[in-house]
């Protein structure tokens, strides 16, 4: 595990794509949330203080937040071009002729989006917390750590969009094509068909689309304040609960990994 942990490294430390992607995601993912500090000092009702945004414990909410827009966009593009690089320079085919197995290289590709996901959530967990102590007056672990099981879900969701992302690239393997349909999927696919759902169906079934379970696992904190965030026509929440989003979310991960596994292991090199 190590050995292939440290093949993936050799390959992609001197990558500019990996370089770039890695250094934005470093540098926003802890300041971003502060950058608009300033801006939002006053904010009229029934929206809470702006104080929320940097206090234990909902400061776990909002960070996330934050994470699970960059997460899709920097660490689910940078999987996409892990894979796709390797079979347009043709490096998988020729790691495979060469003695590594099929399990071997996808074990080193799942272990490199398992420490990615790590990496990301040891940022979002230390900055979270040192935000908090910073804006937090008589803090103590108990609030520091009143968070809803955050650092798992945070852990989830970095899994659930590169999971997706790695099922895509092993199925479509052309790299601009894959980041398109992965996008357009996240981005206006899922949406249109959640609205079509809405409008046939108006039940809470409409929670369950893949990339909504993931994105449920850390999402807007306001969508979870009661009534005036809720449309009274209709009778089932916008969101789901923390529970129901990691069950969903661990359904989603395995049937994302068990397809892309089934892709790879059939397919052509």
């Amino acid at each position: 595990m190590k050995d292939l942990l440290i093949l993936e490294w050799k390959k992609f430390k001197s990558n500019a794509v990996f370089r770039v992607l890695a250094l934005i995601y470093i540098l926003l993912a802890p300041l971003i949330i502060l950058a608009g500090k300033d801006l939002i000092k006053d904010i009229p009702p029934p929206f809470p203080s702006s104080k929320n945004f940097y206090e234990f414990p909902t400061v776990w909410d909002y960070q996330g937040y934050v994470g699970n827009w960059l997460v899709p966009f920097c660490l689910g593009f940078l999987i996409i071009h892990m894979i796709t690089s390797e079979v347009s320079s043709r490096t998988m085919r020729q790691n495979i002729l060469t003695g590594m197995t099929r399990k071997s290289f996808f074990a080193s590709k799942l272990l490199s989006l398992i420490c990615m996901a790590l990496i990301a959530t040891f940022l979002y967990v230390v900055s979270t917390i040192t935000i908090g102590m910073i804006h937090t007056e008589g803090f103590d672990l108990e609030l520091v750590f009143d968070n809803n099981w955050a650092i798992i879900r945070f852990f989830m969701m970095c899994v659930g969009y590169m999971s997706f992302a790695l099922l895509l690239s092993f199925v479509i393997r052309k790299g601009t094509l894959a980041i398109l349909i992965y996008f357009f999927y996240l981005m206006i696919l899922e949406p249109i068909l959640m609205s079509i759902h809405v409008y046939y169906f108006q039940n809470s079934s409409r929670n369950y689309w893949p990339m909504n379970c993931i994105e449920d696992l850390m999402p807007c904190p306001l969508f979870r304040m009661p009534d005036y965030f809720v449309n009274k026509e209709w009778d089932f929440s916008l969101l789901l609960t923390y529970g129901q989003a990691m069950g969903m979310s661990t359904l989603y991960i395995t049937l994302f990994l068990g397809l892309a596994y089934r892709s790879f292991m059939k397919n052509d090199i």
